[in-house]
């Protein structure tokens, strides 16, 4: 019989100890993760990529005033960039009556932008403005959130191909430097 006592405390302790170690392992990893998604808002900068005079992309450095999440970040990043640049000798990258509905998050820390229709126009420029104005919003949200890996667009909720025509957005993307 003792060592019947014995082996039950041994296996009481054991799954205590087994409990409190996944539940501390828990906190500690989801309080993390929750903190690279969730967070105060504050006054952010944040680079926006926009078209120069040569085609290619160049940032403009703003301050933005954050919100609570990497979700409500973003959106305002992709509304001051469909506003367009402040600085002379840049062109804006996206179709003036585009806008952001929506913005959602996966499990894989890609970020999907639900835009509507306005962003389908056909660009002036063919595939070298529609290149401009995918990897402005690209390197837009990757550069300022790095701790994003991709960015998937959506129209009114529904995947795509090709935003013009051209280039396909059908898998996530990432950032790539125009020359």
């Amino acid at each position: 019989m003792k060592l019947g006592a014995k082996s039950l405390i041994i296996v009481f302790i054991s799954v205590t100890l087994i409990v409190l170690g996944y539940s501390l392992i828990k906190i500690v990893f989801f309080k993390s993760t929750d903190t690279l998604f969730k967070y105060a808002p504050q006054v952010k900068k944040v680079k926006l990529y926009f078209v120069n005079q040569d085609g290619k992309l160049q940032a403009e450095k703003r301050e933005i005033q954050g919100g609570g999440s990497i979700q409500e970040d973003v959106k305002l990043c992709i509304e001051e960039l469909a506003a367009g640049p402040k600085e002379k000798g840049l062109m804006r990258s996206l179709p003036p009556l585009v806008f952001i509905k929506g913005v959602y998050l996966d499990e894989n820390r890609c970020i999907y932008l639900d835009f509507n229709k306005s962003i389908t126009e056909k660009p002036v420029g063919g595939t070298k403005r529609e290149q401009q104005m995918i990897y402005s919003l690209v390197n837009t949200i990757l550069d300022n959130f790095g701790q994003l890996n991709s960015v998937k667009i959506l129209v009114d909720g529904q995947e795509i191909k090709t935003l013009g025509g051209h280039l396909d957005v059908n898998q996530p993307l990432r950032s790539k430097k125009l020359e």
